[in-house]
């Protein structure tokens, strides 16, 4: 049987899903999946799949270009 973690946050009194996205946080990892973020909380997939998410949920027809998401895309593309 496995250890359990000792961190700062296992006496804290929140769920373990909570736990898991403060230790990857912390950790500069995407909060879902755990593959390096590209910046914040999120890798870029996981960036690009909210950003959708959220457009479709609240009706959105205007795309914004400017935000993280479609800067950190292009500069994948290119490169």
């Amino acid at each position: 049987m496995r250890k359990p973690i000792q961190d700062e946050f296992t006496t804290l009194q929140i769920s373990r899903q909570r736990k898991y996205q403060l230790r990857m946080q912390r950790d500069k990892r995407c909060t879902e999946c755990g593959e390096p973020a590209a910046q914040g909380s999120r890798c870029l997939k996981h960036l690009v799949k909210a950003r959708e998410r959220q457009r479709k949920k609240r009706g959105l027809k205007r795309r914004y270009y400017g935000t993280l998401s479609y800067k950190l895309e292009s500069m994948d593309a290119t490169s």
